[in-house]
């Protein structure tokens, strides 16, 4: 066996590579020793056979007295050059753990480990990135949000930035990472560098931040609707591509609607808008649901009711160009996008599409531009007339709420126990379910004055473990002591919902109102307060309240929206027929109308079809409404 390996060695450098594994061939692969396999790997590199050499190197480097740093180093190299992700996942942790100090490496199996869906994992070899590239900063930082270690991605951007200062997309994720921990310095610091025009870093941090995150903090039209992330990515993505548009189908044929998603499972949106797709007249429109939900969470679909499983089509394993090659074959005449600019959008589906008619619908509270949009289905208080101006969509509104609801198989609340959940029994419980990156520091300090003037109340907040201690010091700066906050888990909905009836009434986040979380509380029947603004995303609340026949909830000042949340803990006959009004309201006002909202939904794509078919440009249509239902609907 050694003379194979002697002969092996002079046969490769000899350069024949051919006679050298001929001869590592007669050696058994159980018995051959390190220095051949080092030798056959080495072969396999030298031929171009990737794959083939990082798993050999790999086995040498298990074996005893191997330069393990080395052969791993090599493997992982070898298995990245191959481009086999599976397999660098499979042996990237144990690759890692003996190179140290390889940051191209480190970065390779990190993304390999992110696509095999283990962030856990890559996040604790964030380390070994380098900060001196922007690059592998973004990198760790997707890793690390995937990861739900959010609090780990400031020290790392702030080390970033010490050499890129002015990077626009490390100053966006520094903003966000703040926005995700309640880290209100941080927010407050950033927010007074984009007003400065001539802070170059803040200029390029609010260009690159994305627009769904802009409304987090922003409550003026004008900026949200200038250009930022997300119209950069789609122009580079469509290159000026515009695609013609085909032909509306004919009058007298039924109107096809197609609806395109990420969310269908159980997903806020879907919670908002099953029953109206299962409400469609089926006799005037043709429903496709495309599908680019993960495959994990479409598992549920298998569960739907026929009308709505078989509405399914399927574009996960497409990509933009052929997804939308797919809606034009189904020949779609109205494109909805539920998404808008929301996490794991596809929007280059929507550019690419040549529909007749493209909308925007429910998902992002606010104009979807560079796409091509034709129309933003919304209502009359969340876009008034003085925001025509800041769409780039015509405005069609509907005329009750732009916010379909599921009044028949949405969760209704079960029996809970204030102890189970931490609360104590016989005070006065305030609410906030809205997710952590609404909660400003405006509105913390507005929840403090209400508790300061409510002793003995609590506010039962929903906050990840991260952000509690920056919630906590904010409150306690504002003079409100930990044991006056109780904070939430996130749960299941259907727990959800079950707990929900053990507030006292909701305050509401402000400049981005609930938007599903406002309508449970509703659902719910709990009494919320709503502090209303300047853009959809802060006129969400206002809109629902309407609708469910309690607009007195909805203020427009700081000092109104106070004195309510106060008033009503000091009146507790008063909350209670407000209560009692939402109970029965619920039941015959237009919010929960499942039906009644479809045929809104039906009318305003009959009244864009109407538009096509003659021939005449998208423009700003008003859904008439229905007259006041008489008796109750569920």
């Amino acid at each position: 066996m050694q003379q194979y390996l002697i002969e092996a060695v002079a046969a490769y450098q000899a350069g024949d590579f051919g006679r050298a594994l001929t001869l590592l061939s007669r050696m058994p692969d159980t018995a051959m020793p390190l220095q051949a396999l080092a030798l056959k790997a080495n072969i396999f590199a030298r031929r171009g056979e990737a794959r083939a050499a990082g798993e050999t190197f790999l086995r040498a480097a298990r074996m005893p007295g191997a330069d393990r740093t080395l052969l791993m180093r090599l493997a992982g190299r070898m298995l990245d050059q191959a481009g086999e992700r599976a397999l660098l996942a499979e042996a990237g942790v144990e690759i890692l753990h003996s190179v140290k100090d390889d940051s191209g490496l480190a970065s390779a199996i990190i993304n390999a480990l992110l696509a095999a869906g283990r962030s856990d994992e890559a996040a604790d070899f964030v380390p070994l990135l380098d900060t001196a590239d922007p690059g592998q900063v973004m990198l760790g930082v997707t890793v690390l949000r995937s990861a739900h270690r959010v609090e780990r991605m400031l020290p790392l951007l702030d080390t970033a930035l010490t050499n890129f200062p002015t990077d626009g997309m490390l100053n966006a994720e520094r903003f966000n990472a703040a926005l995700e921990l309640a880290d209100f310095d941080i927010q407050a610091d950033c927010l007074r560098r984009i007003m400065d025009e001539g802070d170059a870093a803040g200029q390029n941090m609010f260009a690159a931040q994305s627009m769904h995150r802009r409304l987090m903090w922003s409550d003026d039209e004008a900026a949200n609707c200038r250009p930022g992330l997300d119209q950069f990515l789609i122009s580079r993505q469509i290159n000026g591509f515009t695609p013609a548009r085909r032909r509306f189908g004919p009058a007298g044929e039924k109107i096809r609607i197609a609806y395109l998603s990420s969310d269908f499972y159980g997903h806020a949106t879907m919670i908002l808008v099953r029953e109206v797709l299962m409400a469609h007249d089926r006799d005037r429109f043709d429903i496709g649901l495309f599908c680019y939900t993960s495959a994990d969470r479409a598992e549920e679909q298998e569960s739907w009711p026929p009308v709505l499983k078989d509405a399914i089509v399927p574009l996960r394993d497409l990509d933009d160009a052929a997804a939308a090659r797919a809606i034009s074959d189904w020949r779609a005449d109205i494109l909805v996008d539920l998404k808008g600019f929301t996490g794991g959008n596809r929007l280059g589906i929507v550019a690419l599409s040549d529909a007749p008619v493209k909308a925007t619908w429910l998902g992002y509270p606010g104009t979807v531009t560079g796409l091509g949009l034709d129309y933003c289905i919304s209502d009359p208080v969340v876009t008034p007339d003085s925001s025509r101006p800041f769409y780039e969509e015509k405005l069609c509104r509907l005329p009750e709420s732009y916010q379909s609801n599921d009044c028949i198989s949405r969760a209704r609340p079960g029996p809970a126990r204030r102890a189970d959940h931490g609360l104590p029994e016989g005070v006065f419980v305030f609410a906030s379910f809205n997710n952590v990156t609404k909660l400003s520091r405006e509105m913390v300090g507005i929840w403090a004055q209400i508790l300061a003037r409510t002793p003995g109340s609590i506010f039962w907040c929903l906050a990840p473990v991260a952000a509690r201690a920056n919630l906590l010091a904010a409150f306690l700066q504002d003079g409100i002591p930990a044991d006056r906050l109780v904070f939430a888990e996130a749960t299941p909905y259907e727990k959800h919902m079950d707990r929900l009836p053990l507030a006292d009434l909701v305050l509401d986040s402000f400049p981005y109102n609930g938007h599903t979380t406002t309508s449970d509380a509703l659902w719910a029947g709990v009494p919320l307060v709503a502090l209303s603004g300047n853009s959809f995303a802060s006129r969400v609340a206002e809109s629902l309240l309407n609708a469910v026949g309690l607009p007195e909830l909805a203020v427009h000042d700081r000092a109104a929206y106070a004195d309510l949340s106060v008033a009503l803990h000091d009146n507790p006959e008063q909350l209670a027929q407000l209560k009692a009004r939402l109970a029965v309201n619920a039941r015959i006002m237009p919010l929960f109308d499942s039906e009644r909202f479809t045929r809104y939904l039906e009318r305003a794509y009959e009244m864009m079809a109407e538009r096509a078919r003659a021939g005449l440009a998208p423009d700003h249509i008003d859904v008439e409404p229905l007259p006041p239902r008489q008796v109750p609907f569920m």
